[in-house]
């Protein structure tokens, strides 16, 4: 009988305590309490990054990523990998553990791998860490130029030999990684030719190859001119214009689309021939004399003149003296001179290759977007046709569209295979959201049961209707709750002498039912207040 008493006052006790309302209540200000938490500590922990290093090869970006991972350092990716950020109040302590681990290294050896002396090494492997050391300092070199990321240069150093016949000559290869969105003029790749064919003895810049990341050999752009034949000259124009208008293309749209989100390419047919072009240039105010002749004259005699009378004497022939009556001598001189002048003449002829282009075919793909799927994975959405639409307009003002040429261009929207170093960054970042959402979510949801649950009890209080007592004065009597006995018993004679029911019929039956049988007011009252009632029979 104790045990079960013992059960029911236990019993009573919870559901006191422990009502539905209470419980929901409590989950409810668990949830905002745990929501506040949560964004507290996304505001508190929101630190500022800097950049640790920069211009990282992939080796000792990766090498720094484990000891970050091993220390429990937050960290940020960015620039293709290229690129680590770390909080901005632990930029110079990392920095020192990573130059204790010797990091980064960059993993270029230059000469000064003969600051210490080894002993008991051999010519052959001297000649190997001659030749390790050359071609580092010349990616050193090569990797200032603004428009490379990084660089790996092989050189091939043929043995000595005694023959004169059996002599091979030197040879190099240069690997270069770019810039996202940047390209090499042929200027730079004719410099890194020559700088690779001067620093080591006896090499030739036709056996200096330079290639890209993207597979193209660089080194065909200087050796166009010396390209012997029309077919070839062809060849090397159609492809010199093919390059520019892909990196035309891909340099505009990676602006707008971002690094790696653009593939170009594209087709020129062209038609060659020669020009020839001659020119005669006078200048009026240069002459010169072309040929000159000159002719002089020179003649003496006497001239006859009629004296005397007319008659016989007259007829007579003139006999000759020395008096000068009646003669006149005769002189006459003539000069002749004719000068042939010319105007300054310069012939000029001119030779030149020219081609017309015939028609121009360009395709072009464009990655889309991504956004999380149900299951974590990414979901690839295409560009919409209006957007496409709008970058064929700008590639064919680019490459200098023309219709009556034929020309076409192709915009087609595909998925990319998304850098390794992005993932981690975007997981990196939304990890705290989704915290933040499940938390707000929890938060409403949570509210909503408290809120539900409140308007119900408040409505079932509304439809009971206690005996002697209205609802305002129930509520009343439970607010009074933490008064003690004493007091809570004073106030409720006070209330009772102060109503003015003594003369009612109905009040005095029921104090005589009160005084005839107690155990019935008793029960009542019980159930007032909720309490278990043990009905005997």
């Amino acid at each position: 009988m104790e045990s079960k008493n013992l059960v029911d006052r236990f019993q009573e006790i919870f559901n006191k305590y422990f009502s539905i309302r209470n419980v929901a209540i409590l989950i409810g200000i668990l949830a905002v309490l745990s929501f506040l938490t949560v964004s507290l500590v996304k505001m508190t922990s929101t630190t500022d990054y800097a950049v640790l290093y920069s211009h990282l090869s992939p080796d000792d970006a990766g090498s720094i990523l484990t000891v970050l991972q091993e220390e429990k350092v937050p960290y940020k990716v960015e620039g293709n990998g290229s690129i680590i950020m770390v909080p901005k109040d632990k930029v110079y302590d990392i920095r020192l553990k990573l130059a204790a681990k010797g990091l980064p290294s960059g993993k270029i050896v230059g000469f000064e791998i003969f600051d210490e002396p080894k002993l008991g090494i051999t010519q052959f492997q001297e000649h190997i860490e001659y030749i390790r050391a050359l071609e580092g300092e010349l990616q050193r070199t090569i990797n200032r130029i603004d428009a490379v990321w990084s660089s790996k240069v092989n050189i091939a150093l043929p043995k000595d030999s005694v023959f004169v016949r059996d002599t091979d000559e030197p040879k190099a290869s240069v690997i270069l990684k770019l810039w996202p969105g940047k390209d090499l003029t042929k200027e730079q790749v004719k410099a890194i030719v020559f700088l690779v064919s001067h620093a080591v003895p006896g090499l030739k810049p036709e056996n200096v190859t330079v290639a890209d990341n993207r597979g193209r050999v660089l080194s065909d752009l200087i050796q166009e001119d010396d390209v012997v034949g029309d077919t070839n000259k062809e060849i090397q124009i159609k492809r010199q214009l093919e390059r520019e208008i892909e990196r035309k293309v891909e340099s505009m749209l990676s602006k707008a689309l971002g690094s790696n989100k653009v593939i170009a390419r594209a087709t020129v047919e062209i038609e060659t021939g020669k020009l020839e072009k001659q020119s005669e240039i006078y200048d009026p105010d240069m002459t010169a004399v072309v040929s000159e002749r000159k002719i002089q004259e020179k003649e003496l005699g006497v001239e006859n003149k009629t004296a005397g009378v007319p008659g016989t004497g007259t007829n007579v022939p003139p006999v000759i003296s020395n008096q000068g009556n009646g003669q006149i001598r005769n002189s006459r001189e003539k000069k002749d001179v004719t000068t042939n002048y010319d105007v300054s003449k310069t012939v000029e002829k001119k030779v030149a290759p020219i081609f017309i282009i015939k028609k121009i075919s360009v395709g072009v793909l464009i990655d889309g977007r991504y956004k999380k799927g149900a299951n974590g994975t990414e979901e690839f959405i295409p560009r919409s046709p209006e957007e496409l639409k709008t970058y064929e307009n700008l590639i064919k003002s680019v490459v200098g569209f023309d219709q009556k040429r034929g020309d076409k261009v192709t915009v087609v929207s595909v998925p990319f295979e998304a850098p390794k170093s992005q993932i981690q960054v975007v997981k990196a970042e939304t990890f705290p959201i989704i915290y933040l959402v499940i938390g707000g979510v929890v938060f409403i949801i949570f509210a909503g049961i408290v809120i539900f649950l409140i308007l119900r009890k408040r409505k079932k209080q509304a439809e009971i209707q206690p005996l002697g007592i209205s609802t305002a004065e129930a509520v009343k009597a439970y607010g009074v709750a933490s008064e003690t006995a004493e007091e809570k018993m004073e106030k409720e004679r006070k209330e009772i002498e102060s109503l003015d029911i003594k003369s009612d019929p109905s009040y005095i039956k029921i104090l005589d039912i009160a005084k005839d049988h107690p155990e019935l007011i008793v029960q009542l009252v019980k159930e007032w207040l909720g309490e278990k009632v043990d009905v005997k029979s």
